[in-house]
């Protein structure tokens, strides 16, 4: 016996994630820390909290699917609803239009040709007004899905991800309207495609293909080579605006050839119709998570010039303010600890281990020698042991002592709150205090 999570599920556990977090009620934040370590179980949990450096609020989020950008003579798939691995079955092209590619180019012998030709949203308006399934010179045929805004594109778009969304509300955007238009439009109840699910044999003359369901108008025709089906192509009427010949209103459909022994399938869209959320059409089951941090965050976290670096990134839901129950709300937080120092010798560096008397250790983040602050952690390396104003503390390795003066608290409680994501990265990463860094979490729930 086995059992999977449909493509609905998955689409129910994000949408309900990305209300949360969209919503006023709480409150997500990206970390960085700086423990090295793998895995996302609570001992790993809390390795990160202990070397948490500081928080930025989340900025934004979108559904993503991965990028396929659309170049000539690549093979894209049909899109099949019931292939949940079923990759390159839409693309991007140079003007970050998306398309759903509802037929691919086959030849007499069933043999699978590459895209010559560009898809765009011109060649779609010019077959079809209503931008509805579209040919190609090529012998695909698309459906125009929509164009990614420009601000979708500076924060979502990437190499391996793009943008995907369901337009709600009042558009804030030219693609966005043109987008909605086109979800308020869309046709239920197609029939996108015939899958052959077996080519049988014995195939003298072409099979007529016969359908029948709940819904009316769709029309196929077969190809055979060498006694099998190997080809089947939607059916076109010119008198009908070019409109390709997908149906309405099927809920179900059952596909047989008018004689012999193929076995096909009906590729039916999506609920509503393709063009009606097109998240559920391209089958998204990740959530991008994005936000910026610019430089010290104009003093609220603490950074150092050259010297910071973190090796986890880590999301975090509605950590506490500092020894309190209220949820923290601000922008950027500091996470660490940190002494007001005097007095001494030297400064001590990034990872530098300092002690006091009693041999308690901590490990230097930043030597803050402007406002004579120093801010530590401790791990399992350094132990947990408490510090104590009047202390002097010296380093382990070299000459340079401190004495405190005072104990400043954490803005945030790094022990508090849910963390949702860690990313354990292969190899330190440097901060200075110039530079702007974008992150970008991607919560994936994996293929059925």
């Amino acid at each position: 016996m086995s059992s999977s999570i449909t493509s609905g599920g998955k689409k129910l556990l994000l949408d309900q994630l990305k209300q949360d977090i969209d919503s006023s009620g709480s409150n997500y934040y990206i970390g960085l820390s700086g423990a090295d370590s793998s895995g996302a179980g609570l001992f790993n949990q809390m390795k990160a909290r202990n070397e948490l450096h500081f928080l930025k609020q989340v900025s934004d989020n979108s559904f993503v699917v991965d990028t396929y950008e659309w170049t000539s003579g690549t093979v894209y798939n049909a899109c099949d609803a019931d292939v949940p691995t079923l990759e390159k079955f839409y693309v991007v092209n140079s003007s970050n239009e998306v398309f759903l590619c509802i037929e691919t180019a086959k030849t007499s012998a069933g043999v699978t040709q590459g895209s010559t030709v560009e898809p765009t949203s011109a060649l779609a308006i010019a077959y079809d007004s209503l931008r509805r399934s579209f040919p190609t010179g090529d012998g695909y045929i698309w459906r125009y899905l929509y164009k990614m805004s420009g601000s979708a594109v500076n924060r979502f778009k990437t190499i391996d991800f793009m943008p995907v969304k369901n337009v709600v509300g009042i558009p804030p955007t030219v693609e966005e309207q043109e987008q909605q238009n086109l979800q308020n439009n869309a046709t239920a109840g197609e029939i996108l495609g015939i899958a052959i699910d077996s080519a049988g044999d014995g195939y003298e003359f072409t099979p007529r293909i016969d359908i029948t369901g709940n819904g009316t108008g769709a029309s196929f025709s077969a190809t055979i080579d060498n006694g099998k089906i190997v080809r089947i192509v939607v059916d076109s009427d010119a008198t009908a605006s070019n409109r390709i010949l997908h149906g309405t209103g099927y809920d179900y459909a059952k596909v047989v050839p008018s004689s012999g022994n193929a076995l096909l399938r009906p590729i039916l869209a999506p609920s509503g119709g393709v063009n009606r959320n097109p998240i559920a059409t391209l089958k998204s089951d990740k959530i991008m998570i994005q936000t910026t941090v610019q430089g010290n965050e104009d003093g609220q976290i603490p950074l150092a010039d050259p010297e910071n670096d973190f090796k986890q990134v880590a999301l975090i839901r509605n950590p506490l303010e500092y020894d309190s129950t209220g949820k923290y709300s601000g922008f950027a937080a500091n996470a660490m600890n940190y002494f007001t120092v005097s007095g001494g010798s030297g400064t001590f560096v990034a990872d530098e281990i300092f002690q006091n008397p009693a041999q308690v250790k901590g490990k230097t983040y930043w030597h803050d020698t402007t406002n004579s602050y120093l801010y530590y952690i401790q791990n399992d390396s350094t132990g947990y042991g408490e510090f104590s104003a009047t202390q002097t503390i010296t380093s382990t390795t070299t000459s340079t002592s401190k004495v405190i003066s005072a104990l400043n608290d954490p803005t945030i409680d790094r022990y508090s709150g849910d963390i949702i994501y860690i990313n354990n990265l292969d190899d330190a990463i440097a901060r200075t205090s110039t530079q702007n860094e974008d992150f970008r979490i991607v919560i994936d729930l994996g293929n059925e």
